[in-house]
């Protein structure tokens, strides 16, 4: 294991669910600054058993790391994570993993930050107010979830 990798994984992996939850469960990977996760998202996601919250960080690179050794069925990247390029990571993202799917939460569908992540490959781009529901239609068709390795 890399030097730092450990503190990574303790301070932002989740708890790991049974076996049976794991199967079925949407697995998320969440970019986000702190506040975005707490409050309306955390209850969203107690609320669902069909998402589970496989890792959070409010880091862009911490987020690729966390890609690779979480293997989530969708990333969720919130434009604040890094507010000078807001779309970056989409695009970092599907230049090393294209089979990657990619959730963009943006301040509005019609802001800067929405057209650059639709242009850089985000599967889909919402704002806070329809991550929910943009979840809940990913966890309802699993079958559109591509391979993780290919």
């Amino acid at each position: 294991m890399l030097p730092g990798m450990r503190s990574i994984m303790t301070a932002h992996a989740c708890a790991m669910p049974d076996s049976a939850t794991a199967a079925s469960a949407l697995r998320v990977l969440l970019a986000a600054p702190t506040e975005v996760r707490c409050g309306r998202f955390e209850a969203f996601l107690v609320e669902s058993p069909d998402i589970e919250l496989a890792g959070w960080t409010d880091s862009e690179s911490r987020a690729m790391q966390l890609f690779f050794l979480l293997t989530p069925d969708v990333t969720v990247l919130d434009w604040r994570v890094s507010v000078s390029q807001p779309a970056r990571f989409v695009g970092l993202l599907k230049r090393v993993a294209p089979y990657a799917r990619i959730v963009s939460v943006v301040p509005a569908q019609d802001s800067m930050p929405a057209r650059a992540a639709r242009a850089l490959g985000a599967d889909a781009v919402v704002t806070a107010d329809e991550l929910p529901g943009c979840l809940r239609e990913m966890a309802a068709d699993r079958d559109g979830i591509p391979a993780r390795y290919l």
